[in-house]
C-alpha cells in the first residue's frame, strides 16, 4: 500500500537520537554507587556492546596482562593515599609575620636552637637579697620580743593564749602573732623566688654557634631598634630552653660541614637551591622561610647521620688497633725466605721485645683517642669515662698477651 510503512514485528523500533549517536557508539553507561561501609568508591564505567573484533582492537595488550607475584604481594600492604585535609599543614612563615617583635618571636620559635632568652640572674639576686634582709629584720624583732617575755614572764612563751589576747589592728603595738604572720608571708615569697632561681641556674648555656646565629639574624634583619637589642648582647646571662643533645657540639660541627659543602656544591653545579638541603630538611622546615641566608636542618635526620659517624668511629677504634697489634706481634712477620727457597726465622728476643713495645705504644695512643672520643661525643661522667677507658685498655692488653705469650 502506498504511503504505508512496513516494519518487522519481531524487531522493536529504536528511539531517534538527536545527535545520531546510535550509529557511532552503540553502548550505555552505568553508575556504581558503593555502600557507606564499603571500601570501594563511586565510579562511572562505560559498558560498550560491540563485537569481539572491536574489543580486541580497542583494548591495549597491557590490560590483558595479569599483575605479577611481587605486585600482588606488595599491593596488599599498600595503603590508600590520605586525602588533602589530612596531609596539608599550616606553617607560620617569617615573611608572613610583621616585622618587629612578632617576626623576632617567629624566628626564635622556628627552631629550638634559637630559643635563647635572658635569665636575669642579677635581678634574681637583688630580689633575693632584699627579701633576705627583710626576713632578717623580722627575725631580729621576733627574737627581741621573745627575750623580753622570757624576762618578764616565762609562761608567755609556753602558751599561745597570751599572744591571742594581745590587741591587734591599727595603733596597737606589734605583737608576736603579727610578726610571725609577716615572716610567713615573706618566707613563702622568698622560697618561691629562691626555687625559681635554682631552676634557672640548671638551664643550659647556649652554644657559641647558636648565639652567633641569633646575633647575625638581628644584625642583618634588624627586627628591633638598637635599644631593643640590648638584652641579646648580654651573652653571659643568656640561657636556652632547649635540652641539649648528647653530642650537641658534634652535631653543630656536622651541620656546619653540611652547610659549607652544600654551598660549594651549589657553586660547582650552579643549582638554584643547595643540593643537600632536600636530604636534611623536612617540607615543613622548607616552608618556614624563603630567605637563602637561613637554613633549617631536621634534627632527626642530623641525628641519623651523627649516629652513622659515631658507629664508624667506634668501629675504627676497635678494629684498627687490633689489626695493627696483630701485625706487630704476628710470628709470620719475622719469617724470611732465603735464595734457595728455605724459610728462616729472624725473630729474636730483641725483636720480640721491640714489637711488644710498639704494640704497647699503639695501645696507649688508641686508649687516649678512645677517652677523647668519649669526652667529646658523650656526656659521660668522670667515673663513667674512667671505667670505659679502663675496659677498653684491658681488652687491648688481653689481646697483646694472647699474641706475645710462649709458643705464639
Amino acid at each position: 500500500m502506498t504511503g504505508d510503512t512496513f516494519t518487522d514485528e519481531k524487531t522493536p523500533p529504536s528511539p531517534a537520537s538527536p545527535t545520531n549517536t546510535d550509529t557511532t557508539l552503540r553502548g550505555d553507561a552505568f553508575i556504581e554507587i558503593a555502600d557507606e561501609n564499603s571500601d570501594c568508591h563511586s565510579t562511572i564505567s562505560p559498558s560498550v556492546r560491540t563485537n569481539e573484533v572491536d574489543v580486541e582492537s580497542a583494548q591495549p595488550q597491557t590490560e590483558n596482562k595479569r599483575p605479577g607475584v611481587l605486585q600482588r604481594v606488595t599491593g596488599s600492604f599498600r595503603s590508600e593515599p590520605d586525602p588533602i585535609f589530612v596531609t596539608e599543614t599550616n606553617t607560620r612563615t617569617l615573611e608572613g609575620t610583621p616585622n618587629g617583635f612578632p617576626r623576632l618571636a617567629a624566628f626564635q620559635a622556628s627552631d629550638t636552637n634559637f630559643a635563647l632568652y635572658r635569665s636575669f640572674s642579677y635581678l634574681h639576686s637583688r630580689v633575693l637579697l632584699d627579701l633576705q634582709d627583710e626576713i632578717t629584720s623580722l627575725e631580729a624583732e621576733l627574737d627581741e620580743i621573745d627575750l623580753e617575755d622570757s624576762f618578764e614572764d616565762q609562761r608567755r612563751l609556753m602558751s599561745r593564749d597570751y599572744d591571742a589576747s594581745q590587741p591587734h589592728g591599727e595603733g596597737a603595738p606589734r605583737s608576736r602573732r603579727v610578726i610571725l604572720r609577716e615572716i610567713k608571708t615573706k618566707l613563702l615569697e622568698y622560697d618561691e623566688v629562691l626555687m625559681k632561681a635554682r631552676d634557672l641556674q640548671s638551664f643550659q648555656k647556649p652554644s657559641d654557634r647558636n648565639y652567633r646565629s641569633l646575633r647575625r639574624y638581628c644584625y642583618k634583619k634588624k627586627p628591633l631598634l638598637d635599644e631593643g637589642l640590648e638584652s641579646i648582647r648580654t651573652k653571659e646571662d643568656m640561657v636556652t630552653i632547649h635540652n641539649g643533645r648528647e653530642w650537641a657540639t658534634f652535631d653543630g660541627g656536622v651541620e656546619t660541614v653540611i652547610g659549607q659543602t652544600d654551598k660549594f656544591l651549589q657553586k660547582v653545579f650552579r643549582t638554584k637551591t643547595p643540593p643537600l638541603q632536600k636530604y636534611f630538611r623536612t617540607p615543613e622546615a622548607q616552608e618556614k622561610t624563603t630567605d637563602p641566608d637561613i637554613s633549617y636542618y631536621s634534627s632527626s635526620r642530623i641525628d641519623k647521620l651523627v649516629n652513622i659517624l659515631i658507629t664508624f668511629i667506634i668501629f675504627c677504634l676497635l678494629v684498627i688497633p687490633v689489626i695493627t697489634m696483630y701485625q706487630l706481634t704476628n710470628t709470620a712477620a719475622h719469617i724470611e725466605v732465603d735464595p734457595s727457597g728455605n724459610t728462616t726465622t729472624t725473630s729474636t728476643i730483641d725483636t720480640n721485645k721491640r714489637d711488644t713495645f710498639n704494640a704497647v705504644g699503639v695501645l696507649m695512643v688508641f686508649t687516649l683517642l678512645f677517652s677523647a672520643a668519649m669526652s667529646l661525643l658523650t656526656k659521660a661522667a668522670r667515673h663513667e669515662l674512667f671505667a670505659a677507658s679502663a675496659a677498653y685498655c684491658a681488652i687491648l692488653v688481653v689481646f697483646i698477651g694472647n699474641f706475645t705469650g710462649p709458643g705464639n
